[in-house]
C-alpha cells in the first residue's frame, strides 16, 4: 500500500451526523498527534464557539431572585435555572427583547395537565428562534399573573450571574447565568491505525453533543477555523517580509512523518517515493497485477504515464481490470494520464504518414517500370518471331513458284 501517501492525505470522515450529535474520525496521524488535534478542538468547541443565550430577565413586581411571583409553582430561581437552558439561535448583534404576559396565553392553555409554560407559548420574533420548542419554562396555575422581558444577547462562552450589572437594563431586572456556547460536550479518543505495514499511526474520533443551534460538523469547522487563525497569526508575526493582515492563514502543509526528529523532506522527493514504489503495493488483483507487469508496467509511475488506451491494448487486460486500477488511484487521489489533443502535432502526424506514403509509392514505381519494360520486351520477342516465321514462309513459296516457272519452260 502506498503509505507515504496515506500519510500525506489524512481522511476525515463523518461516521454520524445529527442536530445535536455527531461522531467524527480523521486518520491517519502521525504518532502523538491524535492527542494534540484532539485536545485542541475540544478546548475550543467548549469555549469558543460564538452562539445566543437569555442574558437577563425582568419580571414585574420581583426585585430579586429569591422571590415567588403568585400563580407560579416553581420560584425564581428556579425559573432563571430553565431559562438558561433554552437553547436560542439570534440573527441580530443587538439584544433583543421577548416580552411576555401570561394574560394573553389562550383559554386551551390552561387546558394542560399541568399547565407548562414551553418555548413555543413565548411571543415569536423574525430574528429569534427557539431551536426545542418543549423547552419548560414554569408551570402556571390558571389565576397566575406572569409578565416578563427575556434579554437575548449573541456572545462566546458563559457569563455568570454575578457579573456588573449593564447601565442599559433596569434596575430591577435579574441577570441569568448565560451559556452561549451552543456545543454541550466533547470527547475524542486516539486510537491505533495501521497504514499498509507500519502500525505506529493513529486515528481520532471526536465525539460532539450540541443544543440544536449548530450541527456538530459544522462546530468543527469553525473550531478549526478559529485555531488556523491563531496560528496564521504566529505566522504572519514571524514572516521575514512581514503580512499586515492575513484573512485566510496558511493552510498546514503535511510532512512525510513529523515523529522524525529534524525530517522535512521536499514534495520532490516525496513525489518521487511515492511514484518508485512497485505496483504490487496498490493491492490489485494477481491477474491485473500480472497484465500490468506483462505490459512493461513496474512502478506507480510507469502507470500514472499511461493511458486508458494503452492499458486497453495489453493482452488479456479488459474492463473489468481497467476499472480496477482506476478506482485504486483515486482512492489514493491519482488519475491516468489523459490521452491529449493537440493540434499542431496530429498536423505533424499526418504529414509524416503522407510523406511515407509518398516514399512507399515511389519505391513501388521502379518495380512497375521494369515490370511493364519487361513485358514489352516479350511481346517485341513474340513479334519478331511472328516476323521471321512470315518471312520463311515467303521465301519457300517463292523457291516453289520458281521451280514450277523452271519446270513449264522445259
Amino acid at each position: 500500500m502506498l503509505e507515504t501517501l496515506e500519510v500525506l492525505r489524512p481522511v476525515l470522515k463523518i461516521e454520524e451526523n445529527t442536530a445535536t450529535h455527531g461522531i467524527i474520525s480523521l486518520e491517519p496521524l502521525d504518532r502523538g498527534y491524535g492527542m494534540t488535534i484532539g485536545n485542541a478542538l475540544r478546548r475550543v468547541l467548549l469555549s469558543s464557539i460564538s452562539g445566543a443565550a437569555i442574558t437577563a430577565v425582568h419580571i414585574d413586581g420581583v426585585l430579586h431572585e429569591f422571590s415567588t411571583v403568585p400563580g407560579v409553582r416553581e420560584d425564581v430561581i428556579q425559573v432563571l435555572m430553565n431559562l438558561k437552558h433554552v437553547p436560542v439561535r439570534s440573527k441580530s448583534k443587538d439584544t433583543k427583547i421577548i416580552s411576555f404576559d401570561s394574560g394573553e396565553l389562550p383559554v386551551e392553555f390552561f387546558d394542560r395537565k399541568p399547565a407548562v409554560l414551553k418555548a413555543k407559548d413565548l411571543p415569536g420574533d423574525p430574528e429569534i428562534e427557539f431551536i426545542d420548542p418543549e423547552a419548560e419554562i414554569c408551570t402556571l396555575e390558571r389565576d397566575a399573573h406572569l409578565v416578563m422581558d427575556l434579554y437575548i444577547e449573541q456572545g462566546t462562552g458563559y457569563l455568570s450571574s454575578e457579573r456588573p450589572k449593564p447601565s442599559s437594563l433596569p434596575i430591577d431586572a435579574l441577570l441569568a447565568d448565560a451559556i452561549f456556547s451552543p456545543v454541550s460536550r466533547v470527547n475524542y479518543e486516539v486510537q491505533p491505525a495501521r497504514v499498509g505495514q507500519r502500525i505506529d499511526y493513529e486515528r481520532l474520533v471526536l465525539e460532539i453533543w450540541t443544543n440544536g443551534v449548530i450541527e456538530p460538523d459544522k462546530a468543527v469547522c469553525e473550531a478549526a477555523k478559529i485555531i488556523q487563525a491563531y496560528f496564521g497569526n504566529i505566522v504572519a508575526s514571524l514572516q521575514p517580509d512581514g503580512v499586515d493582515n492575513i484573512e485566510t492563514p496558511v493552510v498546514y502543509e503535511p510532512v512525510v512523518s513529523v515523529a522524525e526528529a529534524g525530517a522535512k523532506k521536499t514534495a520532490k522527493r516525496i513525489e518521487d517515493e511515492i511514484l518508485a514504489r512497485p505496483v504490487r503495493d496498490l493491492e490489485l488483483t494477481i491477474r491485473s497485477e500480472n497484465c500490468l507487469l506483462r505490459g512493461g508496467i513496474q512502478t506507480v509511475g510507469d502507470l500514472l504515464q499511461t493511458t486508458r488506451e494503452d492499458l486497453l491494448k495489453i493482452r488479456n487486460l479488459g474492463k473489468i481490470s481497467l476499472a480496477e486500477i482506476e478506482d485504486k488511484l483515486k482512492s489514493y487521489g491519482y488519475t491516468l494520464r489523459e490521452k491529449k489533443v493537440n493540434p499542431v502535432m496530429d498536423s505533424v502526424n499526418a504529414l509524416r504518414e503522407a510523406e511515407q506514403l509518398e516514399q512507399a509509392e515511389k519505391a513501388e514505381q521502379p518495380e512497375q517500370i521494369e515490370k511493364a519494360e519487361q513485358a514489352e520486351k516479350a511481346e517485341a520477342e513474340e513479334n519478331d518471331i511472328f516476323i521471321d516465321d512470315n518471312a520463311a514462309e515467303a521465301k519457300a513459296e517463292k523457291l516453289e513458284a520458281e521451280s514450277e516457272l523452271k519446270e513449264e519452260v522445259k
